[in-house]
């Protein structure tokens, strides 16, 4: 496949962009794979740093979600009676609601903002930042572990959901620059921060499964999540210093600054116009529909639709588990860990091509009536029949949802700098970012929807 070929276009300036690309290719060859002159990622240390900030990117926020249910809503935002067990309050029927959206829209709007900001120099700094103030985030929310809050509950309720504001917001901003920063590196370096925000979904679901049977005490448990949360920020913070003075690194920057002074401009140096995003957005619009689609399917269906899926509680599967892991291992631990392995085989072989890509993620979307199909909701549903109650039609499904979702998010990703010109690839692969949280965001909202839905009906 030609240059021209992975840019093609919409807006008749094939010849200006073909130009663009001859002389991008002299200094940034890696559009065709990985440079000869380049020098050797020794010891792949660029690629477990971009790895590491994969992590880091949802490490914070996944903590804190996966202990919400435990340590805000059924300790901190409730009351203790006169029989001593705890009451519900406004606070605690609330909480989840008005976190949720807390968290999506400040990441939203603020990852849309980002890709209109002009920062001199390299998108480091952004990220220095943005990892700062994730860190004082999580410092401020572990500073009421230990105290006591039931004497205002309403102010800590307000207090907790600003914290959420500022990690959220200024994560979609690293999130964003993350992306922006590894569209200078070959294909494979953009698929290691897939694979690393899957990897962190692992990890955290093994921690959660852990804590059930080491940790009694609800504030030892928030402090471990918490804790583990801001030493994986304070390694990615760190793991600059190194990244800065590797050669491999410094080779595609000089490359990126190189391809600057014979006439191609980066979007490092100018600001993103909204006429810039919208050719940018005409050129690819085919790769972000992938990236949208990919990820509002995965989220519309994890967790919510797979927890509503009730089991079959004579099947092998659930005497196994009980009650106590069941959710915990056949919901999270087994998306978490399918899409880990997914990203993996992602990064190694890319079976479908970049003009094939879009069939797949349309066929994808048929998996969300499927999972409806099973027994979703069977107390509330309406007359639309339920076709399986086995636990293996839910595991079936379950791992081809979650298999598929680390595969093709991997290759949705890696695949945006093919629709479009070489100058528009930095902006194209923050967009990229912006269009995955758009489809978190919608797949979370039409989860209720969902269920609203096959209740009616």
């Amino acid at each position: 496949m030609t240059d021209t070929e992975k840019a093609p276009l919409s807006n008749g300036k094939e010849e200006k962009v073909t130009i663009a690309i001859e002389k991008r290719a002299e200094v940034e060859p890696f559009l065709q794979g990985e440079p000869a002159q380049a020098p050797v990622d020794k010891w792949s240390l660029v690629y477990l740093i971009i790895f590491l900030h994969g992590i880091g990117t949802l490490m914070p926020w996944n903590m804190f979600l996966t202990i919400a249910q435990t340590y805000y809503v059924n300790y901190k935002m409730k009351i203790e009676n006169e029989n001593g067990t705890m009451d519900t309050t406004w606070y605690s029927e609330n909480y989840m609601t008005a976190q949720n959206v807390c968290s999506q829209l400040p990441n939203l709007l603020l990852n849309f903002i980002n890709i209109f900001i002009v920062v001199k120099g390299d998108l480091t700094k952004r990220i220095g930042v943005s990892l700062c103030v994730v860190g004082f985030a999580v410092l401020f929310t572990m500073s009421f572990i230990y105290m006591d809050t039931w004497s205002w509950q309403g102010g800590f309720f307000f207090l907790t959901l600003a914290s959420v504001i500022v990690l959220n917001g200024t994560n979609g901003i690293y999130q964003n620059s993350i992306f922006g920063l590894v569209s200078d590196f070959p294909f494979k370096y953009t698929n290691a921060v897939i694979i690393g925000n899957n990897f962190c979904g692992t990890f955290v679901s093994i921690v959660s499964i852990l804590s059930i049977y080491l940790f009694e005490s609800i504030e030892m448990r928030a402090m471990v999540y918490f804790g583990i949360s801001l030493l994986t920020i304070a390694c990615c913070f760190a793991s600059f210093f190194t990244l800065k003075k590797l050669p491999f690194y410094r080779h595609y920057a000089k490359c990126d600054q190189k391809s600057v002074e014979d006439g191609v401009s980066t979007e490092e140096d100018q600001a993103v116009t909204f006429g810039e995003f919208w050719e940018t957005f005409k050129e690819g619009w085919i790769g972000f529909t992938n990236v949208f689609l990919v990820f509002f399917v995965t989220l519309a269906i994890f967790p919510v639709t797979m927890i509503n899926v009730s089991p079959d509680r004579e099947n092998i599967l659930f005497t196994i588990l009980g009650d106590k892991l069941y959710i915990a291992v056949m919901v999270f631990l087994l998306f978490n860990l399918l899409a880990f392995i997914g990203s993996m085989l992602g990064s190694y072989k890319q079976v479908i091509s970049p003009e094939h890509m879009r069939i797949w993620v349309y066929i994808r979307v048929l998996l969300i009536p499927a999972f409806v199909l099973l027994n979703y909701r069977p107390e509330t549903r309406g007359i639309l029949p339920v076709v399986c109650t086995s636990n293996w039609c839910y595991l079936i499904l379950g791992s081809i949802m979650s298999l598929s979702s680390g595969y093709l998010s991997s290759l949705a990703m890696m695949y945006i700098t093919r629709y479009v010109s070489a100058e528009r690839a930095r902006t194209a692969m923050m967009m990229a970012a912006f269009f995955l949280i758009s489809g978190i965001v919608a797949g979370i909202v039409f989860s209720p929807i969902l269920g609203a839905i096959i209740d009616l009906f």
